[in-house]
């Protein structure tokens, strides 16, 4: 019996001096290397001097029994009142404006660690863990950015107009240290009244010295350890009930008074375009005149030229005529003339001959006719010559004077 338990003993040595060698081995090789992901910074700690080691580039490294602390290179810090964002605690941050109004600023930004080595072991050596510097550097750097920002606007300007000046005013002072401020009287209307006003109205203090012109109360812990803030946004704000109210009174208000000046503007342009309309519909009405007047200075004009290229035509057909009358009188003339010419050369040439014995001939027709209408035999005779005496005596005398008129020889 002695020797079955000596032999159980015996292995359960064994079994247990197993176990504690292979867990040596493992906490040996655990402690001998690591590995960076590449999302991460480590800083080694060695076992023997302390000495730290930063290591920002992923891979495996000797940790030869080191310490190792790991740190996100890039996180983001929530400070939200909603439980989907960050932690499911409230993490806004209250602020007070310069009209006395109270708000709970919702929002968040990315903050990256420094890849300057000295300036992490610094950070390192300062807060020891990433939760350290979430919430003992970041949620501080922030929540007096947020909070120092409130009196340089009023409740309604960060609900509206300066909403845009609220996250710049934030970003500025996280990343380069919180403002120095100074009041100054300012001369303001009032939206609702429409009277001026003087306000003591806080700013920040220029100062050409500092980033962007502006006098810091301290450098940010998150530039003097090589930190880098970004993305920074507001989500919400929630204000206290009876600023909520306030707010929403005031914007009735200005949107009344502002539809009041729309409307008042409305009017005016109203008349303006009723005048102006006036004025074109008179004007139209004139230029309909001058173009009625134009058409019929046209029309007038065109019958104008028209008459005139009429008369004008009239006139150089009457010329036309007129020569053609001259020419025909000419011709006319010449014609006459010309048969005048003939006769007159006929004349001269036989002296008018045929002219005068046809002459001649109608005379000895004419006495012929008249002498034969006589009687041959006068019935009383006054002398005992042969008869017919008288009257042949008085026919030859007549005959010899035609003769001697017509220069017509009775003779051949």
């Amino acid at each position: 019996m002695s020797s079955v338990n000596q032999g159980l003993t015996s292995l359960v040595l064994k079994l247990v001096g197993g176990i504690v060698v292979i867990a040596f081995a493992a906490i040996l090789i655990s402690n001998m290397a690591t590995t960076v992901a590449a999302d991460e910074i480590v800083v080694k700690q060695n076992f023997l001097d302390g000495h730290l080691q930063v290591w920002n580039t992923p891979g495996v490294h000797l940790q030869n029994f080191g310490r190792v602390t790991r740190y996100k290179k890039s996180a983001q810090y929530w400070f939200s009142a909603r439980v989907d964002e960050g932690r499911k605690e409230d993490d806004s941050i209250k602020v007070r404006f310069n009209d006395g109004g109270h708000g709970n600023v919702s929002g968040s930004l990315r903050y990256s660690l420094p890849s300057d080595e000295r300036k992490m072991i610094l950070l390192h050596s300062t807060y020891g863990s990433m939760a350290a510097i979430d919430h003992e550097l970041v949620r501080q750097v922030v929540n007096k950015s947020v909070f120092m920002t409130g009196p340089l606007m009023s409740s309604r300007e960060s609900y509206a107009e300066r909403r845009n000046d609220l996250i710049t005013y934030i970003t500025d002072q996280v990343v380069n240290g919180v403002y120095r401020t100074e009041h100054k009287p300012v001369e303001t209307t009032d939206p609702l009244t429409g009277q001026k006003k003087t306000v003591d109205f806080v700013q920040p203090k220029p100062n050409a010295r500092f980033p962007n012109g502006i006098e810091r109360e301290e450098e940010s812990p998150i530039q003097r350890y090589g930190m880098d803030a970004s993305n920074i946004t507001i989500n919400g704000i929630d204000y206290d009930p009876q600023v909520e109210e306030q707010i929403k009174q005031q914007q009735q208000a200005i949107m009344a008074v502002q539809q009041s000046m729309v409307n008042a503007k409305k009017a005016e342009q109203e008349s303006i375009t009723s005048e102006k309309q006036g004025e074109a519909n008179a004007s139209k009405a004139k230029w309909e005149q001058e173009v009625e007047k134009a058409k019929a200075l046209t029309i007038a004009q065109k019958e104008k030229e028209v008459a005139t290229l009429q008369a004008q035509k009239n006139k150089e057909v009457a010329a036309l005529d007129l020569e053609t009358a001259k020419l025909s009188a000419e011709r006319t003339i010449t014609e006459a003339k010309a048969d005048s010419d003939a006769k007159k050369l006929a004349l001269a040439a036989d002296n008018a001959l045929n002219r005068r014995i046809d002459a001649y001939v109608e005379v000895q027709k004419a006495w012929a006719t008249a002498y034969g209408a006589q009687r041959q035999t006068p019935d009383i005779q006054l002398s005992g010559g042969g008869g017919g005496g008288a009257s042949a005596s008085l026919v030859d005398l007549l005959t010899a004077k035609a003769a001697k008129d017509l220069s017509v020889s009775t003779h051949p």
